[in-house]
C-alpha cells in the first residue's frame, strides 16, 4: 500500500493513498483527522483484538465506517449502503473503487503509525 501525508494550506494533515485505496485517503484525511484521542481508541482496539478480547471492532463515521477484525481492515463509504435499483440496463456495472478499500491489520497498523507520527509532527 503505497501513500504519502502531506499538509494543506491551512495546515490540516491530508492522506494520499494510490488507486484502488482511495477510501483510506478520505478516511485518514476526513474522518480520523489529528484526533489524537481516536487514534489512541483504535490502537487499544487493536491491542483487543490481537489479544482475541474481540472478534471486530466497527468505527461508524460521518461518511466512511471502518471495520476491524484480527486479520483484514475495511473502509467502506455509507453510500454503498443504500440498495441499487433492482432492474438496471443489461450490461451495467455499478463502481465502487472509490467507495471501499482494505487491508491487512499489519499493513493498517504501520499506516496509522505513521500518521499519528505525521499529525503529531514526530
Amino acid at each position: 500500500m503505497n501513500y504519502q501525508f502531506i499538509r494543506d494550506l491551512q495546515g490540516r494533515p491530508i492522506a494520499q493513498f494510490d488507486m484502488g485505496c482511495e477510501t483510506f485517503s478520505r478516511w485518514f484525511s476526513e474522518e480520523l483527522g489529528d484526533n489524537q484521542q481516536q487514534i489512541s481508541t483504535l490502537f487499544a482496539a487493536i491491542q483487543q483484538l490481537q489479544s482475541e478480547q474481540i472478534k471486530e471492532y466497527v468505527l461508524p463515521g460521518m461518511e466512511i465506517t471502518l471495520v476491524l477484525d484480527p486479520d483484514e481492515v475495511e473502509v467502506r463509504s455509507k453510500t454503498l449502503d443504500f440498495d441499487a435499483p433492482d432492474e438496471l440496463p443489461e450490461g451495467t456495472e455499478l463502481y465502487d473503487q472509490e467507495s471501499m478499500s482494505g487491508c491487512g491489520l499489519d499493513d493498517f497498523i504501520r499506516v496509522l503509525s505513521s500518521w499519528r507520527d505525521f499529525v503529531d509532527g514526530r
